[in-house]
């Protein structure tokens, strides 16, 4: 990743990349536009903002399930799991994989990659891995039984070893530095084209769950019981994914004052299917990367 200062970035033009913070979660997507100076105050607020290098937006092709519910494998993860994996030691960010099959002593699983980059992986090392399980995250160990890369790059490994695990209440929330358009539920104006004529100001969520967030916005302060829609963009298995909220704002949480750039909790409305799902992918994504590897 490369660190940006204010002066790297365009005000009122698409982003030529996408905004990283410095964990290299995304904030806001390339193309997007940044209204004006205080909006870009905003998304510098909390912390550094980087773009990534030529390579580190090309993720590896995940594998997806096809067809209904799958059998459970060991500790109950399912085949398209997505894996965190590290190498003992490693203080790096994981890289990704994902489970693709099981059998009673293994594990098959896609090549681990980060930023586009194949994790050097050889038999006989031993792997820190995490899957969510759809209750709880596990974390475990295995050995690198075998290293194929025929008919395509996929690790054969042992049986999860040293497992732990860590229940995940339903209403999960993450801490989050996402930039959100944000506009006044009343204009029935589609969206997209508020965000193009500028009319949409920017906002930065935090504490997310599938039921709200915090917001700080760069404009005037939100009045309570007023109704808004927001439009972010989630990276969710290494795909990109524009979703859109109805919300209704409601008080801010004791600790939140920021003269500058005002909070106020907001309340999403009923959730369709598509962003229900994705709104949880990505947060059990961010509670797989915050959660320790204590093996």
């Amino acid at each position: 990743m490369i660190q940006l200062s204010p002066q790297d970035l365009p005000v009122g033009a698409p982003l030529p990349w996408s905004l990283l913070d410095g964990d290299g979660n995304l904030m806001l997507g390339s193309g997007c536009v940044i209204p004006d100076k205080r909006d870009l105050a905003l998304v510098f607020r909390h912390g550094v903002v980087c773009r990534p290098d030529e390579l580190s937006e090309a993720e590896n092709d995940p594998v997806s399930p096809r067809g209904g519910r799958l059998s459970a494998g060991p500790l109950g993860l399912q085949v398209g799991t997505l894996l965190h994996v590290k190498l003992p030691g490693e203080s790096s960010r994981a890289a990704a994989s994902r489970l693709i099959g099981f059998i009673d002593q293994g594990l098959f699983v896609t090549w681990p990659s980060l930023g586009g980059r194949e994790l050097t992986v050889q038999a006989g090392e031993t792997l820190l891995l995490r899957g969510f399980s759809g209750q709880a995250i596990h974390s475990f160990t295995s050995t690198v039984t075998a290293a194929c890369r025929s008919p395509f790059r996929y690790l054969v490994l042992s049986s999860p070893a040293e497992a732990e695990h860590t229940p995940v209440r339903s209403a999960a929330r993450v801490p989050t530095r996402l930039a959100a358009y944000l506009v006044h539920d009343n204009d029935d104006e589609p969206m997209e084209g508020l965000v193009a004529s500028g009319m949409a100001r920017l906002g930065l969520l935090s504490d997310l769950s599938t039921g709200g967030a915090l917001i700080q916005t760069s404009a005037p302060g939100l009045a309570i019981g007023s109704r808004i829609r927001l439009r972010f963009r989630l990276r969710t298995a290494s795909i990109d994914s524009d979703v859109t909220v109805n919300a209704q704002v409601r008080g801010a949480p004791a600790g939140s004052e920021d003269e500058e750039f005002p909070a106020c909790g907001v309340a999403f409305d009923a959730l369709g299917e598509r962003e229900l799902t994705l709104l949880q992918c990505f947060i059990y994504e961010q509670l797989l990367s915050s959660t320790r590897m204590t093996v």
